[in-house]
């Protein structure tokens, strides 16, 4: 048989091209959440139907519970573009992206209906932009909870409970500032101590959402639990610049629409699982109270000062005029 060049050279160009056109992009994707957490559910549906509907041209591989590092050193990578995507804390964001504190003002949103709204609409609008200027895309806004107040010491009903009290939170400005307006000593602790740190005694107390409260089983050292609500807490879910640029529009379309299925899902699971969650550990002997907020919320004036000061007075209104409006 005649060996003709010109047709084998043609063939195998054509084969390394489509090798090429159809190579995976693929991408790493971090969070601070445990595997058994509804984030961890969300983000593997996530992975699961990118990788679906683009016919394996786009793989996620997820890796939870601070498994390439600590929060803040997750972010920072995204940042970097050496990790392609993040849920990561509205805390986290803050630190690059100040008006992102402007969620954590405490008692602003009401309810998870009104988290949704502001989070899901004007806050988007206006965050985005921001983001963008320091090389991420804003994907969407999943649910991390309102934070509860937990300590080992006495039940929680008004201010006058916290004062002295040694809590726990993460190192983020606004969490501080409203702890310290109701009288607690504050202890700065990372996420990944934090169940060593209740289980020694090393503080009194800490503030979380109850989901986490529930999964890293801190009611095993924290007998009280008062359901504040004081401060609502959000994981974003954030790809860099130079990874999203890997994608053409349709797989920007589908990570677009499969971010926000995975969203409404971990709201979901979030939601209905705190019910149950709240009855199992009353169940099992811990003191859960539902306080009146008033004497909370009329605390936190020096806090509103602090977070004017770090945010800007102009962003501090933006934030609050938003709030408002769509209670």
């Amino acid at each position: 048989m005649r060996f003709n060049f010109k047709k084998s050279l043609a063939s195998a160009l054509c084969l390394a091209w489509a090798s090429s056109a159809y190579a995976a992009v693929e991408f790493k994707l971090g969070h601070f959440g445990a595997e058994n957490h509804p984030s961890h559910i969300a983000a593997m549906q996530f992975a699961k139907q990118v990788e679906a509907r683009t016919n394996g041209e786009v793989e996620v591989e997820i890796y939870p519970n601070n498994a390439l590092g600590s929060p803040p050193e997750v972010l920072e990578q995204v940042i970097m573009g050496v990790v392609d995507m993040s849920l990561s804390g509205q805390d986290q964001l803050a630190k690059h992206v100040p008006l992102f504190d402007t969620v954590s003002i405490p008692f602003s949103l009401t309810d998870a209906e009104h988290a949704d709204r502001v989070l899901d609409g004007p806050f988007k609008e206006w965050a985005a932009p921001e983001l963008d200027k320091i090389g991420l895309v804003y994907l969407s806004s999943w649910d991390w909870g309102f934070r509860q107040l937990t300590n080992s010491k006495r039940p929680i009903l008004s201010p006058a409970d916290v004062k002295g009290l040694k809590i726990r939170t993460p190192p983020a400005m606004t969490y501080q500032a409203a702890m310290q307006a109701i009288g607690a000593n504050v202890q700065t602790i990372s996420f990944s101590e934090l169940v060593m740190a209740m289980r020694q005694g090393v503080v009194d107390g800490q503030e979380n959402p109850i989901g986490v409260i529930y999964s890293l089983k801190l009611y095993e050292s924290q007998k009280y639990i008062s359901i504040l609500n004081y401060l609502y807490s959000s994981m974003v879910h954030i790809v860099s610049k130079d990874a999203w640029d890997r994608l053409n529009d349709q797989q920007r379309k589908i990570v677009r629409e499969e971010s926000d299925s995975a969203r409404l899902l971990m709201r979901k699971l979030m939601r209905e699982e705190e019910l149950k969650q709240i009855q199992d550990m009353r169940a099992k002997g811990i003191v859960i109270d539902e306080p009146d907020l008033a004497s909370f919320q009329a605390m936190m004036g020096p806090a509103y000062e602090q977070i004017k000061k770090k945010v800007g007075t102009a962003n501090f209104d933006k934030w609050i005029e938003m709030t408002e409006s769509l209670k």
